[in-house]
Parts: structure tokens; C-alpha cells; sequence
């Protein structure tokens, strides 16, 4: 009963630990990339949050006859597609993709049958 449950849940906490050993199919700069990527989405976020922040709390304080609020969404705005498109642009130079095997189970199909 034991080995029956063993093999309903998957893979064992040990099988689970021995497989953190095991090296990862990452290369280094796709490692560097992931860790630019997650500050840049930090980054992102932290720079939606202030334009509402901004947006919100300072509309009455005025720099060059438009109100801070206005210049949170000027400044803002452009930054966080400058960040977007960092990432997009950074994904599809740093990840690499697997290149997709032919999809037919037969290589050489059988033409004439004896």
C-alpha cells in the first residue's frame, strides 16, 4: 500500500532534494539576464505606483504652468514602456528558446508495403 502512494504523488521529498544537485540547463548569461530582469520589473512596478502616488497627492504644486501631476504622466509614462520594452527586447536576446524538433513520429514513412 506504501509503494502504491509513493508512486500517486509524484516524486519523493529525497528524489526532490537529489534533484537540486543536479545542474540546471542555464548558461550565464541567461542566468544575468533573469536577475536584470527581475530589478527591471521591480523598477517597473515601483514606477506605476509613484505615477498614481504622484498623480494623486500632488496635483495642486505646479512646475512650468502644468501641474506635478501632469508631469508624472509625462515623465512616467515614456519610462515605463522605455522598461517594457527593455525586457521584451532583452528576452529575445538572452533566453534561448529550444529549437523545435520535427513533430512526426516516422523519419522515413513506409512507401510500398510487402
Amino acid at each position: 500500500m506504501k509503494a502504491a502512494a509513493g508512486l500517486m504523488s509524484g516524486l519523493t521529498f529525497f528524489e526532490r532534494l537529489s534533484a537540486l544537485d543536479k545542474p540546471d540547463e542555464t548558461n550565464d548569461t541567461e542566468q544575468i539576464w533573469m536577475i536584470i530582469r527581475t530589478f527591471l520589473g521591480i523598477i517597473r512596478v515601483l514606477i506605476f505606483v509613484s505615477i498614481i502616488v504622484i498623480a494623486e497627492m500632488l496635483e495642486e504644486i505646479f512646475i512650468g504652468n502644468l501641474s506635478l501631476a501632469v508631469w508624472s504622466l509625462i515623465v512616467g509614462i515614456p519610462l515605463f514602456v522605455l522598461l517594457s520594452t527593455l525586457i521584451i527586447l532583452g528576452n529575445k536576446r538572452f533566453i534561448d528558446k529550444p529549437t523545435k524538433k520535427e513533430t512526426t513520429t516516422v523519419l522515413r514513412p513506409i512507401v510500398k508495403r510487402v
